[in-house]
Order: C-alpha cells, then structure tokens, then sequence
C-alpha cells in the first residue's frame, strides 16, 4: 500500500528544515531558557540569546496568558529561511490554516521548540541559530544547508492548549464531522443506489464475492489487491494500476495500528477471496490531516480482494524468503555495477593520462599535495574545501564557487570524520589526508548515493570525482 499505511504527524524539525540527525541527540530535562548576556552577531541587533546558543526576537505582542510547556498543544503560522532560501512556508502549503504541532522537549541545543515555549497566544516572533551551531550540537546540516549561514523561523502563534483541552476540542470536531461524514455518504448512496451494511465505527460496507474459510482475524496477515478513491470517484491509489507504479500485493498484519482504522477493522469483515467495497469515514481514515491527494476531511472508497490470509508466523516466513530472493537479487545488481562503474573509471583515467590509486573498497584517489602531521582519523573534526563533478565534467557543488555559495573559500565545510555525516567515500577518502593535503577521490556510485542520487544534480548510479583541500583537523 504506497501511500496510505498509517501515518503518524510528521515531525515539526523535518518541516523546519532540521535534519534527522538532531534526533539521536541526549534528551534534557526540560527547563525555562535561560538567557545570556553574549553580544550580538551581525544580523542579530536587538535578538535575545538564549544560553542553547537560539536568538529570538518577539516582534508583536498578544494577549494570550499562557505559555505552551511540554505535552501541550500549539498552532502556528511559521516560514523557514535558510540564507536566502526560503525552505518552507506553512501560508503557502496549509494556505489559512495553522500548523500544529505537540510541544516535547528540546532535543538539542538551539532547537526552536525552546522559542517557541517563550511565545503566548497573538504573539509574533523571529527565532534564529546559526548553521555552525546546529553541527556543534551534534545535528547534521541537510543538503543546502551549509555551515556559515543561518536559519531563521518566523513565527505567528495562534493557540495554546493543553493536552486534555485538545482532546476535548479534537472529540467536537470529530463528532460534528461524523455526522457531515454519514451525511454524504448516505446522499452517495442514495444516488449510486446502494444499500451497504455498516458497523457500529460508522464503516459502511458491500461484499460483492463472499469468500470461504473464517473471516479474518487481528494478528493474521493478508495479502490485498486495492484501488482507493475518493467520494467524487477520482482513483488516489491502486496496486492494480500501473499508473501508480506499484502492481504487487500489498501486504499487512491486521489489528496491528500498521494501515488507517478503516482498514484494520474493515479487512476483519472479510474471508480470503472475498472481494467488496469498504466506505470509510474521515475520522477512521486520515481525519482533518491532508495527505495529497486526500483533502482534510477526505471520505475514502476502497475496492479490495483478499489474495491470502497467513498466520503470523507464516507470513514472517514468507516475508523472509522474498527478502533473501531480493537480497540477492540486489547483491548480483550491484556487483554488475561495481564491475562496470571500474571499467568506467579506468577509461576515464587512461583518457586524461590519469594515475590512481585503488583501496579495497573501490574508490580511487590521487595526492597533489602531501600535507603534514598524521592522518586524519575517525572522530576528529576535520575542515575541507572541495568541488565535486561528476564523470562528464559538470560541476554539482562547490565551497570554492560564487555559484553554489555567497562567501566561497570563506565558508569551509567542517564535519565529524567517520560518523557517517559523508558519504561513504568521504569518511574513507579524508582518512588518506592529512592537513594541508590537496587530492582527488573518484567514488563509484555505491560509495556516493547509490541507485538514488541526489536532488536533480546528481543522477543514479552516478560516478562523483571530488577535488579536495583539508584546511584544519581537529
């Protein structure tokens, strides 16, 4: 099932712009900020700075009288500026509607949510952190997020709850859109000429192809054929369509919270090779929360054919024989891959009277300049300058070019060596360096982004070539 197993509200961080790495930070207690007397950087004029490192502004003040601890329940406006790059913009993606969000407590130091626990109702602010300091705390800057450069959060803060208000504020809701929900379903059914059972949830339901054996039970696997739609009768999603990309049998444990509501308890009406259709309210589906193409509120129809129902333990083992199939599949794959991506490279080499050297892994390199002192080693912070191509010459990203950053040579690239905060061929790379040393490192695809490349600069199964300078090692 593609796009509609159960989703849980992505967090905020990924929404900010803050990469997963923040994630594996140590938890802290929660404590009111405390501010510090540090100057200002430039940019920051009448900031506050909060000892995490986190300058906020408050720039309109509200009348709310509470401020958001952990548990409660926020809702924002919120627009995310990395340098000159806007990098998300709740107006334009939720249009009127403001974002929610759970408070929890700050996972690292500078993390905005400890701003955000400053902020009443009405109020207005601007929150900022420098790059530099979210890699010190031990985050790891997504693509176009370099070090030298700051994020910046603008905030509008429109409510603040607490975790037992919003569930009584969620319950209205929920009851007022149940009966706008059974309103249109029964004004489809009337028009379509329907007549369908319905469960005490509210899922209404038609069963075209009985099925034998026993209906299906929580804890069994079954394996579905699917289209979903919604109430207008425009297709979202199908594993029988090839438009969608995806023809397989979906898969899943039943009664296990892994699919929407709708789903765990409307397959249990079931019996292999029963076939029907499933009417699903927008409370037992994705309720007010909109996952393109589903709109907030969405009604879902959901064709479905049961292929098989399995015991637990013999779906695991099904599972595990496709696994190691695949894996070997993949292993064959990638082997194919390495051989060609080696004559591509010794091609390349004798082409331009190249001379490198080969390590155990399959990456080549070549020293200029040798530096001095001893290799850098795993764990220690090493700062470089570099350019990256690609096999055809075309330069993807550079510190060194005004074309991918503002300040070239000014803003060098610092990371934590071995620590997989760089691809593969990095973390190795940089270990035959020492400070002051220039190389070049040619890593085949597998130990750069593999299959998937990156953005739309760099293509799958692409050879990258890295022209780099270690300036600092620390």
């Amino acid at each position: 099932m593609k796009n509609f197993s159960k989703i849980a509200l992505a967090s905020s961080f990924f929404m900010l712009g803050i990469g997963p790495a923040a994630y594996a930070q140590k938890k802290a207690t929660p404590a009111p900020a405390k501010k510090t007397t540090s100057a200002a950087p430039k940019g920051t004029a009448g900031y506050t700075k909060l000892k995490s490192g986190l300058q906020y502004k408050i720039v309109k003040h509200g009348t709310g009288k509470k401020k958001p601890a952990v548990t409660d329940h926020i809702e924002m406006y919120i627009h995310v500026v990395v340098g000159d790059s806007v990098t998300f913009d709740s107006r334009k993606m939720y249009g009127e509607k403001p974002v929610p969000y759970a408070i929890v407590a700050p996972k690292f130091k500078g993390d905005p949510v400890e701003g955000f626990m400053l902020m009443v109702a009405g109020d207005s602010a601007v929150f900022k952190l420098p790059v530099d300091s979210l890699i010190k705390a031990g985050g790891q800057a997504p693509p176009g997020m370099k070090a030298g450069q700051t994020v910046e959060w603008d905030v509008a803060l429109v409510s603040v709850r607490t975790d037992a208000e919003e569930k009584k504020e969620t319950e209205k809701k929920n009851s007022e859109q149940k009966g706008i929900d059974d309103k249109l379903l029964q004004e489809y059914f009337t028009k379509n000429n329907l007549k369908p059972l319905k469960t005490v949830s509210g899922i209404y339901y038609v069963i075209s192809k009985e099925g034998t054996g026993e209906k299906v039970q929580a804890g069994q696997s079954v394996s579905v054929n699917y289209t979903g739609k919604l109430i207008d009768g425009k297709v979202f999603d199908s594993n029988e369509d090839s438009a969608f990309h995806h023809v397989e049998a979906f898969t899943v444990e039943v009664g296990k919270g892994h699919v929407i509501k709708g789903w765990d308890e409307g397959l249990q009406l079931l019996k292999k090779g029963s076939k029907a259709t499933l009417f699903i309210p927008s409370g037992l589906a994705y309720g007010p929360q909109e996952h393109n193409p589903i709109p907030a509120n969405g009604i879902l129809i959901f064709d479905v054919t049961i292929l098989d129902v399995m015991t637990a333990e013999e779906a695991k083992k099904a599972a595990e024989a496709k696994a190691a199939q695949q894996k070997k599949e993949a292993e064959g794959k990638q082997a194919m891959q390495k051989l060609n991506e080696d004559r591509e490279l010794k091609e390349y080499f004798a082409k331009h009277n190249i001379q490198a050297t080969k390590t155990e892994s399959g990456m080549y390199y070549s020293i200029s300049r040798e530096g001095t002192g001893e290799n850098a080693k795993p764990g220690q912070n090493v700062t470089m300058h570099y350019l990256g191509k690609l096999l055809n010459g075309k330069v993807f990203d550079s510190n060194m070019d005004s074309t991918f950053t503002a300040t070239p040579g000014k803003a060098p690239f610092t990371f934590p060596l071995g620590q997989h905060r760089v691809i593969a061929g990095w973390d190795e790379g940089v270990q035959l360096l020492k400070k002051g040393s220039r190389g070049t490192f040619y890593l085949p695809s597998y130990l750069a982004y593999g299959e998937r490349g990156a953005g739309g600069s760099i293509p799958p199964n692409a050879i990258l070539i890295f022209d780099v300078e270690v300036m600092d090692i620390q």
